[in-house]
């Protein structure tokens, strides 16, 4: 019985250890979205010219987040088809070298994050969403969806209604991988 009780101690224990291991900010750690939540519709803006630089920013149309962050997006994404609803996602892993190109544009800490600071984007953990209907026509927002990013264990933006960050987007380091 004791030896039975120290097995399962050392398994928690290496449990712990791993989740820990696989937020360190190795290239691993990143999952792609459109993988984890085929129906979600990808328009992402900073691999076109349409976005506030006016040129293409991002080398291809991907996105990719934290794997526990990504989860809770599938989470989210779940309770949304429930509804008749797909996830729209116009931005989410920025490396940092990008987020420095935004800061040279706009040094203005209201609407970028200072790179010295980090972004929670280029941490991997935040996403820029809006919604579709099944069909994949717009919806008009912000509407209630909040609630299910919240549940999922977002938090939102009050100054950008299709920005949220994860909870614990602090905990992940800055990171520069490539898209």
């Amino acid at each position: 019985m004791y030896y039975a009780r120290g097995v399962k101690r050392a398994l928690v224990i290496l449990l712990i250890a791993t989740q820990a291991r696989a937020d360190t900010g190795k290239p691993a750690d990143f999952v792609e979205v459109g993988k984890l939540i085929p129906d979600a519709v990808l328009d992402l803006k900073y691999a076109t010219e349409d976005n506030f630089t006016k040129h293409t920013v991002y080398p291809k149309a991907v996105c990719k987040l934290r794997r526990s962050v990504a989860a809770r997006l599938a989470t989210a994404a779940k309770s949304l088809r429930k509804q008749g609803r797909r996830l729209l996602i116009w931005d989410c892993y920025r490396p940092t070298s990008v987020q420095e190109q935004f800061w040279k544009l706009v040094p203005d800490e209201r609407y970028v994050a200072n790179p010295k600071k980090g972004s929670r984007h280029s941490r991997g953990a935040a996403v820029d969403v809006g919604l579709v209907a099944k069909d994949g026509t717009a919806v008009v927002l912000p509407t209630a969806f909040e609630k299910a990013m919240t549940a999922a264990g977002f938090v939102g933006m009050p100054t950008e209604w299709w920005h949220f960050d994860a909870k614990d987007a602090e905990t992940f380091p800055l990171a520069n991988d490539p898209l």
